[in-house]
């Protein structure tokens, strides 16, 4: 008798450890927005996570995860998030859904896994102009080094990289369309308060069913062929293709320092999607960059960025006339660079009316971002002036000048959150735009 006693005060002790170390996490939000247009500013819209989209007037989201920590370095991660808004879509959705395993030198995730927030949320692209924060979060698994791999210490030299597999699952010209991603970068950091970053990211869409060609190559090999970008022997439509599937890419340059404690960092992204990008024909295309973070947190600024986007070369001589690319469209996969009508890349490049293909991927823009505190009230503020050419083959059907505003103001922080949140989009061709939402939020647990 003794015998079970023990073991059954032992198993308790076991299990009361386990739950001990499992950690739990909630938050939900709630936001209702009005507008003086048919469509909400800009920025109220864009780089929302898929949660809000150009007509919607209430969102609402709830979302948890549970972590275990196995070791010092070893933790087990899952989430699971709910998300309704109307607008567009006017259905209930998954925000999140995924398992996630970390240890000391690898991150990999399984599912739907929202993704990290950059640059205090000042960027217009997040991490890189070919995948900002616009779109809901695709399906799929990720690896990633939780930290830079040292392979030279005389030399200061180390290596970053992501390898990723997402499928679609909206409603699509190809439906099932795969998309791959790898990324690879060098990190110098021999020099005292300096560092540089080089490399690049990969994007392809691939494999998927055609209306027009039915299923699409999408075997192993033809992955292999895709994750190396070889020109292959298949033909779609009875046209040869140059590479198997359409791809986009961008090589990087991130320059890191510090002067007087605030955090420096000056980043370049060149886009590509052929051939003529990728020998740097269509310079200057791309994304230019600073940010800047003070050391405290208590600031009336604390960071400020500036970004500036061009992309009206497209790999032809003379700028004035109809470029060669036509960046984020493509011919088979004529959905674009879109998930669920949303642009993944930065969302300065728009859709038409039908919120189905790219028709302005031809800008110039200057984009500011500012956060900090007035007072004791977290705030930040986004402006941007862009200006719109189109795109290959199409009329210019929005207009051409534009200046979008916003502001996020945490008014009340006790026992939940309230944000204000106003924005507004000038331009020369039409009326202003004004827009107002309110954002109740609270995390639990």
């Amino acid at each position: 008798m003794k015998f079970y006693v023990t073991v059954l005060i032992l198993l308790k002790s076991i299990l009361t450890l386990q739950a001990q170390q499992i950690n739990y996490e909630g938050f939900g939000s709630l936001t209702g927005i009005v507008y003086s247009q048919e469509e909400s500013p800009f920025w109220i819209h864009s780089n929302q996570r898929g949660r809000i989209d150009e007509t919607t007037n209430v969102s609402a989201y709830l979302s948890g995860k549970a972590t275990y920590q196995f070791s010092r370095h070893a933790r087990l991660e899952m989430g699971l998030g709910g998300l309704f808004h109307d607008g567009f879509t006017q259905k209930l959705q998954i925000d999140e859904s995924y398992i996630m395993l970390e240890n000391y030198w690898l991150k990999a995730h399984l599912g739907r896994k929202q993704k990290d927030e950059l640059y205090d949320g000042l960027s217009a692209s997040n991490q890189n102009i070919l995948w900002s924060l616009n779109p809901r979060p695709l399906p799929g698994i990720s690896l990633s080094l939780i930290n830079p791999v040292r392979i030279s210490e005389k030399l200061g030299l180390s290596i970053d990289a992501t390898l990723e597999e997402f499928i679609t699952d909206d409603d699509r010209y190809v439906e099932n369309t795969r998309i791959h991603h790898k990324s690879f970068h060098v990190i110098f950091d021999k020099i005292n308060n300096f560092q540089v970053k080089l490399g690049l990211q990969h994007f392809v869409q691939w494999g998927g069913e055609s209306p027009d060609f039915g299923k699409l190559p999408g075997s192993f090999s033809d992955y292999l062929n895709v994750f190396t970008g070889k020109e292959g022997d298949d033909t779609v439509g009875g046209q040869e293709a140059n590479a198997l599937g359409n791809h986009l890419g961008s090589y990087e340059v991130y320059l890191n320092t510090s002067i007087n404690d605030y955090k420096v960092e000056i980043l370049y992204n060149h886009l590509f999607e052929d051939g003529s990008g990728r020998i740097l024909r269509n310079t200057p295309d791309g994304r230019y960059g600073i940010f800047i973070k003070s050391p405290e947190s208590d600031n009336l600024i604390n960071s400020l960025m500036y970004e500036f986007y061009y992309t009206r070369d497209q790999s032809d001589d003379d700028i004035t006339t109809d470029g060669n690319d036509n960046y984020f469209n493509n011919n088979l996969y004529r959905s674009g660079w879109t998930y669920e009508s949303r642009m993944i890349g930065v969302p300065f490049i728009t859709l038409d009316d039908e919120r189905f293909r790219i028709s302005n991927n031809k800008v110039i823009v200057h984009h500011v971002g500012i956060s900090g505190e007035v007072g004791s009230l977290p705030y930040k503020l986004l402006t941007s002036y862009r200006l719109n050419y189109g795109a290959k083959g199409q009329s210019l059907n929005i207009s051409k000048n534009i200046i979008s505003t916003y502001l996020d103001l945490k008014v009340w922080q006790k026992n939940f959150d309230v944000n204000l949140q106003l924005g507004s989009d000038f331009n020369s061709e039409n009326s202003p735009n004004f827009g107002a939402g309110i954002q109740l939020s609270k995390k639990f647990f």
